[in-house]
């Protein structure tokens, strides 16, 4: 079986919007419960908004992100930053924003933290200023060796950690990145991005059980985070086979999104998997009713017919027109996605065309295809 392809582009930047705007409003709710690890250190003062004024101008840039309004996030933030001093994610976002941003914003916000004054740790001094100063650092070197001297001062803190993990990812030091989440959550258990990024390095070292039990620790901090709630399903369904919980996670999202075509790709994966084909051949077509140029459903279709729905010579005969429809129409769809739809458009489906006319004739892979093959396309009892 071949993995779903996401929807189109349009659609998907404006799902990454609102998948991110839930994630932020959620990592902020998850700020207000007190966090302290054994040792007695109050991990919670990085998330802590003790001034009102603050605290409503926090809550004024989650809402202004959340509806895609950049500038009006960036007057906030600033606001929180400078009466919060110690809120870490405020700090991180107001960077990000004014970096996107760009012009007088970005220069404005490098000018701020250019002045903040770095206290000696040995006074008991915060990391945050070193650590806001190592994060604009011009060079992932220059960052990786900002944060090693942060980090030997201030080995306990646990953003420190977790852009350290970045760095190291960001030049494929897969395990020491693995090395710093590890160290950022135990510093501060309730990070959720330590556990989202330990899980999704896990997955990129194949080490997928594991990683499973990081999505898991990071959905139960941020259960609404769509967009990792789809990868997970990805990783359940395509490397751990796991279709009960796949499908605990999809049906929720697919009520609330029923033409979702990623997520109608996940539903019919979950089906092929599970040993209903056909159903797994239905969810493919209706994604075609909407999206008739949509690759993959379309190779899946081909596939169904050609290699799993034929029981013996004879299934084979009668199915494999359908199959030679479906991957004519393959070939004449959307741009390929990713590497091995290239390599199944340029060599696999061009093969078992030619086989199918082989077997059938010429006849038999020369049909018309196009919207009007869906009815064609399903499935009939003889």
């Amino acid at each position: 079986m071949r993995r779903g392809a996401v929807e189109a582009a349009p659609a998907a930047r404006a799902r990454q919007v609102r998948c991110a705007a839930a994630a932020l409003l959620l990592l902020a709710a998850c700020e207000s419960t007190p966090n302290r690890l054994d040792t007695g250190s109050d991990v919670d003062r990085y998330s802590r908004l003790d001034d009102p004024q603050g605290s409503a101008a926090y809550a004024s840039a989650m809402a202004a992100l959340a509806r895609g309004d950049r500038a009006a996030a960036l007057v906030g933030l600033r606001k929180t930053v400078e009466l919060c001093p110690e809120h870490v994610r405020a700090h991180r976002l107001y960077q990000d924003v004014a970096r996107e941003l760009g012009g007088e914003a970005a220069a404005a916000m490098m000018a701020y933290y250019r002045q903040l004054p770095v206290p000696e740790a040995r006074a008991g001094g915060s990391p945050v200023p070193a650590y806001l100063q190592a994060r604009l650092a011009d060079t992932s070197y220059a960052q990786g060796n900002a944060l090693a001297e942060l980090l030997r001062r201030h080995p306990g803190f646990a953003w420190g950690h977790l852009s350290a993990g970045r760095v190291s990812r960001r030049q494929g030091r897969l395990l020491q990145a693995l090395d710093s989440f590890s160290s950022a959550s135990t510093y501060d258990p309730r990070l959720p991005e330590a556990r989202l990024e330990r899980g999704q390095v896990l997955a990129e070292l194949g080490r997928y059980e594991e990683s499973a039990r990081e999505y898991e620790a990071y959905l139960g901090l941020a259960p609404d985070d769509d967009a990792s709630t789809r990868a997970y399903i990805d990783l359940l369904i395509y490397h751990l086979s796991r279709l009960d919980r796949a499908l605990e996670l999809l049906r929720p999202m697919l009520a609330a999104a029923p033409k979702d075509v990623e997520l109608n790709m996940q539903m019919a994966a979950i089906d092929w998997l599970g040993k209903r084909p056909r159903q797994a051949l239905d969810g493919y077509l209706e994604i075609l009713v909407d999206h008739p140029t949509h690759a993959r459903a379309l190779l899946n279709i081909g596939l169904l017919y050609y290699e799993v729905l034929p029981r013996d010579a004879e299934a084979q005969r009668r199915l494999w027109p359908q199959a030679a429809i479906a991957f004519q129409w393959f070939l004449q769809s959307d741009e390929p996605q990713d590497g091995h739809e290239q390599f199944e458009r340029t060599v696999a489906v061009p093969y078992r065309l030619a086989r199918i006319a082989e077997v059938l004739g010429a006849a038999a892979t020369q049909a018309p295809t196009g919207p009007r093959s869906l009815e064609v396309l399903r499935w009939r009892d003889s």
